[in-house]
């Protein structure tokens, strides 16, 4: 069974890139002329938003064991969530940049869930943890 850092930082992970291809499936349903999926992404958006947010928090709280790596992917992905966010709200007009920065996020989003999978907890965050009751 993996450290239970692990398990919270790879459950974090799955449940953001869960997200974002949901909300890119939202997105080629509305690209592909149904705008009825519209109401779907928008509210998938607030979703993706503050799962990003709550991930970032996580990763930030568990930093010794995730790693530099995988704290600077996650936050990282909590920017661009909010980038992404923001050129939603800003309407049609931006949307050749939301879509290309849509990619971008399921790129690094991709990464973070991949890096966070392979991640070994380190022998000094392992040990703590398993002494005494503040491991962070």
């Amino acid at each position: 069974m993996p450290h239970p850092h692990l398990i919270w930082l790879r459950s974090a992970a799955t449940v953001l890139l869960s997200c974002v291809v949901g909300q890119a499936g939202w997105a080629a349903a509305v690209l592909g002329g149904d705008p009825r999926y519209v109401v779907y992404h928008q509210v998938g958006a607030w979703v993706t938003l503050v799962v990003a947010v709550a991930t970032a928090v996580v990763y930030l709280v568990l930093r010794r064991s995730a790693g530099p790596v995988n704290v600077t992917l996650a936050v990282a992905a909590a920017v661009v969530v909010t980038v992404q966010f923001s050129l939603g709200e800003l309407g049609v007009e931006f949307r050749a940049v939301h879509i290309f920065t849509g990619v971008l996020l399921a790129m690094l989003v991709t990464a973070l869930t991949s890096w966070t999978y392979r991640h070994r907890m380190p022998q000094d965050a392992a040990d703590s943890s398993s002494s005494s009751p503040r491991s962070v």
